[in-house]
């Protein structure tokens, strides 16, 4: 699947509260390039932690879920306007947020 497909259904996991999914489509894309040198690999890696910090609380393993939004934070500053497909990257990262302050008390 290609990356804009890929991010477009992301963000439609992550506004339905399926944040297994989203974890698991973003993976999906991302075992396509991991062993590359594509420069989208790490914040992708970034993004598949930042929906498994979700399903983690939602899960109430709030100590693992902090350990991977960690991962996700780690990896923002890759985050930047030349990037491919940065603005659903970006809205994708809003969402991100807009749930961490929901769910501040466990990250």
């Amino acid at each position: 699947m290609e990356l804009k497909k890929t991010l477009e259904i992301f963000i439609q996991d992550l506004e339905e509260g399926r944040f297994y999914d989203a974890h698991e489509d973003m993976e999906a894309y991302w075992h396509t390039i991991r062993k590359t040198d594509h420069p989208l690999k790490n914040l992708c890696k970034g993004f598949i932690n930042g929906a498994t910090a979700f399903e983690l609380i939602r899960l109430k393993r709030y100590d693992a879920a902090k350990r991977v939004w960690k991962t996700h934070e780690k990896y923002l500053p890759l985050l930047h306007e030349e990037i491919e497909e940065y603005k659903l990257f970006h809205k994708a990262n809003e969402i991100l947020f807009i749930l961490k302050e929901k769910h501040k008390k466990y990250l």
